[in-house]
């Protein structure tokens, strides 16, 4: 069959209709493989390396003041203690440091928080040394250091000695600071000391007098 002219027109807009057609279906494909394609990929997971380790920052050692430091402690503590009483300083409560704070403070024991309060006495000091009194000489005059200084009867033991029977005299047995008391005798056990006064034995706190 012969084609004419107007027919091959025809059949080549045909043509090019289908392929414009069958491109924009292609392209429409393509562009749905992409997205799918995109929404596919998986995000990457943060991974945290095993090998990697948190660094804390350190801070200074923090000291315990009430701590009781005595021969034998270690430790920040003792270096404290150390410098506050100018010895070497080694963390070591040894004999260096035991008889420097003997010296400074009279104790052999002692806190941070207790050296820092203390000034060469033993009040508020843990294990503080007893204060040993000069004891006065034998025939030295007393008198009260106080007032309201009492006397105790002394009684006599058949071996000599005595001992206070735990009451007061009658009469004139209280005196102001200053007043004459006796003469001493001697110490006894308890911080007493045994007087003679006009002849008569009595004992009185040791506290409450002095010597002159």
């Amino acid at each position: 069959m012969k084609v004419n002219n107007e027919d091959k027109v025809l059949i080549g807009v045909g043509l090019v209709a289908v392929s414009g057609i069958g491109y924009l279906y292609w392209r429409k494909k393509q562009r749905q493989k992409q997205e799918e394609l995109l929404t596919e990929v998986p995000e990457p997971d943060t991974v945290v390396p095993q090998n990697d380790t948190i660094k804390i920052p350190s801070t200074g050692a923090v000291l315990d003041k009430n701590k009781l430091l005595s021969k034998g402690s270690k430790g920040v503590e003792v270096r404290e203690l150390q410098r506050l009483l100018g010895v070497t300083i080694d963390g070591v409560f040894g004999n260096k440091t035991s008889l420097a704070l003997q010296s400074k403070k009279g104790v052999s024991r002692i806190s941070l928080n207790a050296f820092s309060k203390t000034k060469n006495s033993s009040k508020n000091v843990l294990n503080a040394l007893p204060i040993i009194p000069v004891l006065p000489k034998k025939g030295q005059k007393l008198m009260a250091n106080q007032n309201d200084v009492s006397l105790y009867n002394a009684k006599k033991t058949a071996s000599g000695s005595y001992f206070n029977i735990g009451t007061k005299p009658f009469i004139g047995g209280s005196f102001d600071y200053g007043e004459h008391i006796g003469i001493f005798v001697g110490a006894k056990t308890g911080g007493q000391y045994l007087i003679n006064r006009d002849g008569v034995h009595y004992f009185v706190n040791a506290s409450a007098i002095k010597a002159y």
